[in-house]
């Protein structure tokens, strides 16, 4: 199961207990579908970088300039991740959200490890790549005379 990080937005003015109530539904479903939660953090009410439209809220509360910051960190199926995506979604008092795929050390080992099943059947032996290098437009300095370096520099600036 792959490690996700999903960032909540919500109104700063939310009570502490609706928010540790939605945290507690969010973990539920994920604890539900066979998932399990590594974190869930509170990073305070902060200012936000440009003014959020609140769909729910009267026409005077409408825009927010400041808001409550969570973070959930857990690991579960990706279907668990829509079902718990979707229940913040019906949150009135959410004003955005986005779960981020973790890269984890892990998904290289299990990549490493993984082989062609097929090639295996049919009884071919693949020979594993080289890493990629970074291929720039001028490789090698030394074997470039003067007059190629001078064009270079006219052809690319």
């Amino acid at each position: 199961m792959p490690l996700y990080h999903s960032v909540i937005i919500t109104l700063a003015e939310m009570p502490k207990r609706e928010v540790a109530d939605m945290l507690k539904k969010s973990c539920h479903t994920i604890f539900d579908n066979g998932g399990w939660v590594r974190a869930a953090e509170n990073h305070g009410v902060r200012d936000l970088p440009y003014r959020m439209r609140s769909p729910y809220s009267s026409e005077e509360e409408r825009y927010q300039k400041s808001a409550r910051y969570l973070s959930l960190y857990f690991d579960a199926h990706p279907n668990t991740k829509g079902d718990m995506e979707l229940a913040l979604r019906l949150n009135e008092k959410v004003l955005r959200f986005n779960t981020f795929r973790q890269y984890s050390v892990a998904d290289e080992v299990r990549s490493l490890q993984r082989k062609n099943v097929w090639n295996e059947v049919a009884g071919v032996e693949v020979e594993p790549r080289a890493p990629k290098q970074k291929k720039s437009a001028w490789m090698d300095d030394d074997a470039k005379s003067e007059a190629e370096l001078a064009e270079f520099i006219q052809r690319h600036f």
